[in-house]
């Protein structure tokens, strides 16, 4: 890979944390700079301005998040097993892992969701768009299995639990006591097993 490639790269990596903890609008190119180590010349050498760093390393902190929900989930086989691991593994956003700040999505949505034009939304409603459809393809395929109740509507479901662990977030960084996603966890666990079919 050239050295061109890999600054370009270094940059989004760094810049994605630093944009999640503080916020797109507020991040300025002088927090950039003295996070990146490289002057204002050298990083618009890669990008054209702002707004195409912040896509940029917005969409890097989605493949974060992403890998690190995957990770987690294909470790286990039965759909009741693979929710629950969804579940533990997107709250562990709260205590900054695998990304600091938080769930970049909901980060990102909040404070782009009243600036019209923004370049942001469109990959923030389809980064939205393809978590939920995800953890919707987990309860279709254990209803075809029928290892969760046939009643259950996945898309319904899949926006029930995602909305409950996004406002988990929120409420945990508010209280700042950690017992909110315990109690987000043991919450959504037995709302599990209550759509689980037992198994034989």
């Amino acid at each position: 890979m050239k050295k061109g490639e890999l600054t370009r790269r270094a940059i989004i990596r760094k810049s994605t944390s630093i944009f999640n903890q503080k916020g797109y609008m507020t991040t300025t190119m002088s927090d950039i700079i003295q996070e990146t180590n490289i002057q204002k010349g050298g990083i618009y050498r890669h990008f054209k301005d702002k707004e195409q760093l912040m896509v940029e390393s917005f969409h890097f902190s989605t493949e974060i998040m992403q890998k690190h929900l995957l990770t987690s989930i294909s470790q286990h086989k039965h759909a009741a097993d693979k929710l629950v691991a969804f579940v533990e593994a997107f709250l562990q956003l709260s205590e900054g892992e695998p990304i600091a700040g938080g769930c970049p999505i909901f980060n990102a949505a909040i404070e782009m969701d009243d600036l019209e034009g923004s370049a942001l939304l469109p990959s923030i409603n389809k980064a939205m768009d393809m978590m939920i459809k995800w953890m919707a393809k987990i309860i279709e395929d254990g209803i075809r299995h029928q290892e969760l109740e046939q009643s259950l509507q996945p898309y319904d479901t899949a926006i029930y639990i995602v909305s409950t662990l996004e406002g988990g977030l929120v409420l945990d960084r508010l209280k700042k006591d950690g017992q909110i996603t315990k109690i987000i966890i043991n919450q959504l666990r037995q709302y599990i097993s209550m759509i689980a079919i037992e198994r034989q």
